[in-house]
This record gives C-alpha cells, structure tokens and sequence, in this order.
C-alpha cells in the first residue's frame, strides 16, 4: 500500500507539473520549446549521443519540469558534473525540490545569457555534452547570440550539443551555419511528434 500512495502521488506531481507547463507555453510563446514536456521517447533520443563513460560535464539549457533531466540522471556516472539551468522560478523549484541532494547534481536558477558565469561558478572549464530543451533558433537575438559564444568557448572538441525541436527538420540549415556536423532524430512518440538535432564541431 505505501508503494500505491507512492506512485500515485508522483502521477498526480506529474500532471501538476504538465499542466504548469502548458500555462507557461501560452503566456511565454516561443521562448519554450514545446506545448508539453519532453516524453520518454524524446528524452532519452536527446542524451542518445552522450559518452557517459567519459564525460566529466554535462549541462542542460532549459530544463523545464525535468523529463530530460531525470533522463541523465538515471544514467550519470559518479565522475560527471551535471548542471541543469532553468530561468523560470517555478520549474526550477520543482527541480530543486525533485533532485535536491544529490552527488554532483546542480539545479541552478538563471537566464542562458549568463551561462557563462554559470560554469565559471562552478569552476567548469570544458563541457563534454549541451543538452537544450530551449527553442533556441527563437530566443531573442541577443540572448541566442550570448548562450552560444558560452557553447562555443566551453564545448570539447569532439563534445555534442543536442537541441530538442517540435518543428522535425525546418531549422537543419540555421545549425549546419553554427557547427560542422549536423544530425536529426525523429521522434514520433511525444506531443506533439518532434525530434532532436545533435550537433558536433563548432564553426
């Protein structure tokens, strides 16, 4: 029985935290990358291309209720630092309340303009993985050009920035202007259907 109340109280969290989610997409536009929070499917397709033996820094831009940031927690190993942003006050509650504690997780309130003072903060000198669940060809120029210097400067040379997108394909040339190497995975199984850009090497 306690194990009932358990999961039924974290479904009835989570459809608390889907609902404030999509109040938030319809006050805040474009600036949220989708209607609802990142499935499953999406989720894990995002940290797909993530070398989780390796990899020291992990940094998630826009975390939102935390679909994807759940995602890498589940698979972080004990050498990595994981950073998740999120500007909006209330999910970042919700993110600090959910992960509070936890070894080498920092839930950190702030705007991705400042991400560079973010990292430095927490004395990051490379990231080996960008994981974004911002619509970033939408953000207002000067926020969009402040986060990717920061991406640019901090990214390893053979690292990956994953960018979700609820719009499969239409922005394949705005990131092939920005890095080298340039994939796209479909995801049909999350609302509405989208997919993610993984992109590799910096122009």
């Amino acid at each position: 029985m306690p194990q009932a109340r358990s999961t039924s109280g974290h479904r009835k969290a989570q459809i608390r935290d889907n609902l404030l989610f999509f109040s938030k997409f319809f006050r805040h536009g474009t600036t949220i990358a989708s209607i609802w929070p990142s499935s499953k499917a999406l989720s894990n397709a995002t940290i797909k291309e993530i070398d989780w033996h390796s990899a020291k820094v992990i940094v998630e831009l826009g975390a939102g209720t935390g679909p994807i940031t759940e995602a890498i927690i589940k698979k972080l190993q004990p050498q990595t630092m994981f950073i998740a942003i999120e500007r909006d006050r209330d999910f970042a509650r919700i993110l600090q309340e959910r992960f509070a504690g936890l070894k080498n997780v920092h839930i950190v309130q702030a705007d991705v303009r400042d991400l560079d003072g973010v990292l430095k903060s927490h004395d990051v000198k490379h990231v080996d993985a960008f994981v974004s669940g911002l619509a970033t060809p939408s953000l207002p120029l000067s926020v969009r050009k402040r986060m990717l210097v920061s991406v640019r400067r901090y990214l390893v040379e053979d690292g990956v920035f994953s960018n979700i997108t609820e719009v499969p394909f239409l922005y394949w040339r705005y990131y092939k202007k920005i890095f080298k190497d340039v994939s796209f995975d479909f995801v049909a199984i999350n609302m509405p259907p989208g997919g993610v850009y993984h992109c590799r090497a910096c122009r």
